[in-house]
């Protein structure tokens, strides 16, 4: 299992003033993309809001983990996408999110994905306080070291 800190890279930590749900989606999605080199922008986009409509990825405490897995991605891809004022988003309690980790996997690996979910929850969790005092993407990498 890849350390958090070599699936999430500084150019995919973004501060988002998104003002939808899906928005906010669309950005991380296509940050993924670009910057993993994928060519699969609309249909990793639509994996994302299918798996939203199936129950929110908001998963309560500001945090929400948007995730999908497909064929033709090769590895794990992470992005973070920080929003200060709170976002809508049918969170499990209802609340705004304010940190959103978007997960995109190959299709195949199951066991791996639940491990880099599970990584990412713990980080989340552990540091949401944190990331959102911060200020650089180079400040909220540093804290994905010790995942």
């Amino acid at each position: 299992m890849k350390a958090l800190s070599r699936l999430l890279s500084q150019d995919r930590i973004k501060w988002l003033e998104s003002v939808s749900k899906e928005q906010a989606l669309r950005t991380l999605v296509e940050t993924i993309a670009s910057s993993a080199g994928l060519d699969q922008t609309d249909e990793i986009f639509q994996a994302i809001i299918e798996r939203e409509r199936l129950l929110s990825t908001g998963i309560g405490l500001n945090l929400a983990i948007p995730h999908a897995k497909l064929n033709g991605v090769k590895d794990f891809v992470v992005a973070l996408g920080i929003h200060k004022k709170g976002l809508p988003f049918e969170s499990l309690d209802d609340k705004p999110v304010n940190l959103l980790v978007m997960i995109v996997g190959p299709n195949f690996h199951q066991e791996e994905y639940l491990k880099v979910l599970s990584r990412v929850t713990a980080f989340l969790k552990e540091n949401r306080e944190k990331i959102l005092g911060l200020s650089t993407p180079e400040e909220v990498f540093a804290l994905t070291m010790e995942y």
